[in-house]
């Protein structure tokens, strides 16, 4: 299926600042641990894929997370995860993180909020979600990533004694040209489908949403080879996101559906509740590649 570019992410313009009110923030979301403590932290950036679930990178929450494989599950011991989302206006929604999925081979997480956020207004909540690529772009085609890099979280008593939290950082927006693809692992250090681009990460953009051009979102921010620019141009890497339809997973998709039962992610994509930009050739792939039910 094709679909128009809607946008030729100039090269001239590789690592932009954008806006703190960018429109970018409703669906690319901060990461904070221990958000509502004297010591709350942010970890890094994430991405709406459906209402309630967000997809970021496993690494980010390396630190956080105790058991994060095994027949137990996730686990944050006394941590508590948010993630935070600003609307227009602008609006402030802090979500609690209830579960979440690790991937035992990639590094991608997904993230499922909880359904009473806290919110600085009441207006009703309207998801919105980008397409998805599952597969990695072509080879020569640009890209742009978007995270929070230099973040600051400055915790201080407010006059009814309470926490009031300031939050700053700077959103940027970094473009870059796909250089090789990996369909199924690089190597030993990255022993996943990823994909190199030529894209500046910073510390705090991991687990950011990556694009194409066409405006779906085709990869997680991963990692990057420091000092890479030196000598030449930089060498950074993108996780690619089919692996996340293979993933058996119990998120509560809403009225109509079975509570408590595990389905693949691919029945995301069947049923439309995640907007994948070709859905035949995703269920081609799995047809021919991966080992999973057709239907949940």
């Amino acid at each position: 299926m094709e679909h128009s570019y809607l946008s030729t992410f100039p090269l001239h313009k590789p690592f932009e600042r954008q806006d703190p009110a960018t429109a970018l923030s409703e669906f690319g979301l901060r990461l904070i641990a221990d958000f509502y403590t004297d010591h709350a932290r942010i970890l890094g950036s994430a991405i709406v894929i459906a209402g309630y679930v967000v997809a970021t990178a496993k690494h980010v929450l390396s630190d956080l997370v105790i058991n994060p494989i095994g027949p137990e599950g996730f686990h944050f011991g006394d941590h508590h995860l948010v993630a935070v989302q600003i609307l227009p206006e602008p609006e402030y929604v802090i979500w609690d993180v209830v579960s979440a999925l690790f991937d035992p081979i990639c590094d991608l997480a997904l993230l499922h909020l909880g359904a009473n956020p806290g919110r600085s207004h009441a207006e009703p909540i309207s998801w919105k979600q980008p397409r998805i690529n599952p597969f990695a772009p072509a080879i020569g085609k640009r890209v742009a990533a978007f995270g929070y890099r230099n973040s600051v979280v400055k915790v201080s008593k407010n006059d009814r004694g309470g926490n009031h939290i300031e939050i700053n950082d700077d959103p940027m927006v970094s473009v870059g040209v796909v250089r090789e693809i990996y369909e199924f692992r690089r190597d030993s250090m990255l022993p996943f489908p990823c994909y190199q681009v030529s894209a500046r990460f910073d510390a705090g953009m991991s687990g950011g949403p990556v694009f194409e051009e066409t405006g779906a979102l085709c990869g997680i921010v991963c990692s990057n080879i420091e000092g890479s620019h030196l000598d030449g141009e930089r060498v950074s890497y993108v996780s690619t996101l089919w692996p996340i339809f293979r993933l058996l997973m119990d998120f509560d998709r809403g009225d109509g559906w079975p509570k408590g039962k595990p389905y693949y992610g691919i029945e995301l994509a069947r049923a439309g509740l995640v907007k994948v930009s070709d859905l035949d050739r995703l269920n081609q792939f799995f047809a021919a590649r991966i080992s999973a039910p057709q239907t949940a």
